[in-house]
């Protein structure tokens, strides 16, 4: 995971945009207690009535910390999910780690799981990722797609779209840059979520369909 910049509060020391230590900072106890009631509070609240629904000045009652204290550290929602969302990433991560490096699997099998975890994580994790977005990136939400999150995957998808065409997996005429950007467009958090709680469209059609989007070789 990234560091984003680091801000300094009144307590001397620099926090990262999850509102921890930024590196190389130290983090009293009683901050880190802090931190932890705030982002379990949160997260109570969050489940219970869906982040729109709640307030920072909720969070900071629910957590009993004072107002000041939460906006040091957590400025706005989308910066309190993307804390909360911080374990699933590199749980994440570590799954698609472990698919890529799988021996004896081809690319476009490779591929397909990937794209299957990828709609299950954001499956798991839709309210605090459909939730964070507008005060996250508000007015600049095109920022999106320059993030460190968002570039990991299109390179992990151009990656195996790349190692399947020097397999024969794939037809060997199609433009894999542009490939890798349309199968992951369905999966931004806006469309997922129109999909799934407005089209009504289960985890697996979405899966089914992105697979249906890679033109395989006539060869297989």
């Amino acid at each position: 995971m990234e560091y984003v910049g680091g801000k300094t509060g009144r307590t001397g020391w620099e926090v990262d945009h999850r509102g921890r230590p930024a590196a190389g900072g130290r983090e009293r106890s009683d901050a880190a207690r802090n931190r932890r009631a705030i982002l379990a509070a949160a997260r109570r609240l969050f489940e219970a009535r869906g982040v729109t629904c709640v307030t920072m000045e909720e969070i900071s009652q629910e957590a009993g910390v004072g107002k000041g204290t939460l906006y040091r550290r957590f400025p706005n929602k989308g910066l309190l999910c993307e804390a909360l969302l911080d374990e699933p990433t590199r749980e994440f991560q570590r799954e698609t780690m472990e698919i890529v490096g799988e021996p004896g699997v081809g690319s476009l099998e490779k591929l397909d799981r990937f794209l299957d975890r990828l709609v299950l994580f954001t499956e798991e994790n839709l309210d605090l990722l459909y939730g964070g977005e507008e005060p996250l990136w508000g007015a600049t939400r095109l920022a999106r797609f320059r993030s460190p999150a968002y570039d990991w995957r299109r390179w992990t998808v151009l990656g195996l779209l790349r190692g399947a065409g020097r397999e024969g997996g794939i037809r060997a005429d199609l433009d894999l840059e542009y490939l890798a950007t349309a199968l992951l467009a369905p999966l931004e958090v806006d469309l997922y979520y129109h999909q799934r709680r407005v089209e009504g469209l289960s985890p697996a059609r979405v899966s089914a369909g992105l697979r249906s989007l890679i033109p395989q070789s006539h060869s297989r």
